[in-house]
């Protein structure tokens, strides 16, 4: 069966014309009712009832539709596949993101890559920030997002595009608060609670610098996530990427601190980062031209 007579087929099941289908393909009609009549002379069966104004399938021409379309569908993927062997795709691409970011940025560049470089294989990795720029830097990862600050160049000689917002936000649950019997007005009244805080949020802020409280109860976990169940449980106070908390805010699990001389928020941005010393491959850098 010829493969240009399949997407004619394919064409007038979507428009139920054979002139329409002749336009839009550039084609004349008779070119187009020739095909559908040697397909139909190959599968031994109509594949549409002409008797009303509109062509329509018949029940063995919806069947052979669907396998018509994954055909014309395969082919295209394997015309994709030639063209990324011949430019050489890179068959593996791995991308790093810090923990404290929102995994979801990457979502619509995978989706991009699955279609159009469909030989290469994803590796998604989540690290703390400064191993995922030390990877960047040694060519073991291709790609990293994280909140960014200009001295992280002391690491490496990066590139970077900035993509989203990021804040830092202080936050105590609803439960803690009515337990404490008041919201938290003072450094005084957070000195009277405990305060989470993970070990390892490696986004180069040093929280006991930014938040200057005198020593105190902490409970020290070792990522963000854990950080934030432990919130949401009432065991502490604490500072967190405002995207992980956002839902429980708008629920009013979770209730923001604000203190007058005290900080509320840390705002940095999230950037793509990549090393200035390699070339990307084409799939990665379709990734980076569709941030840009």
């Amino acid at each position: 069966m010829n493969l240009s007579h399949l997407k004619m087929m394919i064409t007038v099941a979507n428009l139920g014309s054979l002139q329409k289908t002749a336009e839009q393909l550039n084609r004349t009609q008779s070119a187009v009712s020739m095909a559908l009549k040697k397909l139909e002379e190959n599968a031994g069966f109509a594949l549409f009832n002409r008797d009303g104004y509109r062509l329509e399938l018949t029940k063995q021409g919806q069947h052979f539709l669907r396998q018509a379309e994954e055909v014309v569908r395969q082919q295209q993927r394997l015309q994709s596949l030639a063209t990324q062997l011949k430019h050489g795709a890179e068959p593996l691409l791995t991308l790093c993101y810090d923990h404290t970011c929102d995994s979801k940025l990457w979502v619509p560049s995978i989706q991009h890559i699955q279609q159009q470089y469909p030989t290469t294989e994803l590796h998604v990795d989540g690290e703390s920030q400064m191993r995922a720029l030390k990877r960047v830097d040694n060519g073991s990862a291709d790609l990293a997002l994280c909140p960014w600050l200009p001295l992280f160049r002391q690491y490496g000689d990066f590139e970077t595009l900035p993509v989203a917002p990021f804040e830092l936000t202080v936050v105590i649950s609803t439960a803690l608060m009515k337990e404490f019997g008041r919201m938290p007005q003072s450094r005084q009244d957070l000195l009277e609670l405990p305060m989470l805080v993970p070990q390892n949020l490696e986004i180069g802020i040093n929280l006991d610098a930014v938040l200057r409280l005198p020593s105190q109860q902490r409970i020290r976990v070792n990522e963000v996530n854990t950080q934030f169940e432990l919130l949401m449980a009432g065991f502490g106070w604490g500072i967190i990427p405002k995207h992980i908390a956002l839902e429980a805010l708008k629920q009013g699990k979770l209730v923001e601190i604000s203190i007058p001389g005290f900080v509320q928020q840390v705002r940095l941005e999230i950037h793509l980062v990549r090393s200035a010393n390699r070339t990307l491959g084409p799939a990665a850098n379709a990734i980076w031209e569709s941030f840009a």
